[in-house]
């Protein structure tokens, strides 16, 4: 008899066990994980300028500075001791399709230089006319001094009574063929020289004077105005040709023994748009630049590489144009700018 309230009670603890194990929502909802913040990009690293003959890597360099969203290509591949070449094809942070061609060059390899190239192999005067970057290639082509690449130069005439005569100053082979810059005020201008010690210098035409009493020039051609000095983005002035365009640009590493040559291709919305002055900025300033340049654009810009499986020289079969100039073809320029070997 006194059994059966204990039954009872152990009755009434195993239901309200089981009662409890039938629940299946808890009394006390579960702590949910928080959404990791939101990472703040860092702002953009100007890499360094490249030491000995190790350059720098454009598409990483390109990421650094917020430039890319999208990698559509990127063909990378060296032509030559000291001499190294991007075709880099992506689409910018605002989505729009670029195609940026990089040639960098390491002047204190021996077997390297760099030399202006002229319509017609003209030696005094620019009365030639005009002519295709690889009609310019093609004449100083050569077994003993054979060209590599290169790009085009400096605005010229492109009719009247001078065509193809450069808006700057130019010297070849130690001759001064113009001596004046068509400078506005609205339009500054800059040139860049050296010598045979393959030292590269960058100055702005208030300058040419000065630096010529010095002793005097073996190569000197003009461009636009700085868009990178002492290694920033300068004040530039928005000029005539301060809008979105194919561009040519040129600059030099803080040991003035690197140069760096730019073509970027535009007027395309589908392959290239092109770009302005700042987004040129950002592209020196990735590539390492301390002194650089705009110089002549749109129709002219021209990206000249040697083939690499033709063995013959002085002939059109030795180069290829691997940009996509926006006249549908080589437009006929000024002077241009060769990078040679002498093996």
């Amino acid at each position: 008899m006194k059994k059966a309230p204990l039954i009872a009670l152990f009755f009434a603890a195993a239901l309200m066990m089981l009662s409890g194990c039938g629940k299946i929502t808890p009394d006390r909802p579960i702590p949910q994980p928080k959404d990791p913040e939101p990472e703040k990009p860092e702002d953009p690293k100007v890499p360094e300028e490249p030491a000995g003959s190790d350059f720098i890597d454009v598409e990483t360099a390109f990421k650094q500075m917020h430039l890319v969203s999208f990698v559509q290509s990127c063909n990378h591949y060296s032509p030559h001791s000291g001499v190294d070449v991007t075709e880099f094809r992506y689409n910018d942070y605002v989505a729009n399709p670029q195609a940026v061609f990089v040639m960098q060059v390491d002047l204190s390899d021996e077997t390297v230089s760099m030399t202006n190239t002229v319509p017609g192999d003209a030696k005094t005067s620019f009365n030639a006319g005009r002519e295709t970057l690889t009609g310019q290639f093609k004449r100083i082509d050569m077994a003993t001094h054979w060209v590599i690449g290169g790009t085009n130069t400096d605005f010229f005439a492109m009719d009247g009574s001078s065509p193809g005569t450069p808006q700057g100053a130019f010297w070849h082979n130690g001759n001064c063929l113009k001596n004046t810059f068509n400078s506005q005020a609205t339009r500054p201008r800059c040139f860049v020289y050296w010598g045979d010690d393959e030292q590269v210098h960058m100055a702005k035409s208030a300058e040419y004077s000065t630096v010529k009493d010095r002793g005097g020039f073996r190569e000197l051609f003009s461009g636009g105005q700085f868009l990178v000095e002492n290694g920033k983005a300068t004040n530039y002035v928005e000029d005539s040709v301060y809008g979105v365009h194919p561009r040519t640009m040129f600059g030099v590493c803080k040991d003035n023994r690197h140069v760096v040559l730019v073509v970027i291709d535009g007027r395309n919305e589908t392959l290239a748009i092109g770009m302005n002055y700042p987004d040129m900025q950002k592209i020196l300033l990735a590539l390492g630049c301390e002194t650089a340049f705009n110089i002549d654009g749109g129709g002219s810009s021209t990206f000249v590489v040697r083939n690499e499986n033709f063995s013959g020289y002085g002939q059109s079969a030795s180069f290829s144009v691997r940009n996509k100039p926006s006249d549908g073809s080589q437009r006929k320029i000024g002077p241009g700018l060769a990078i040679v070997a002498s093996d």
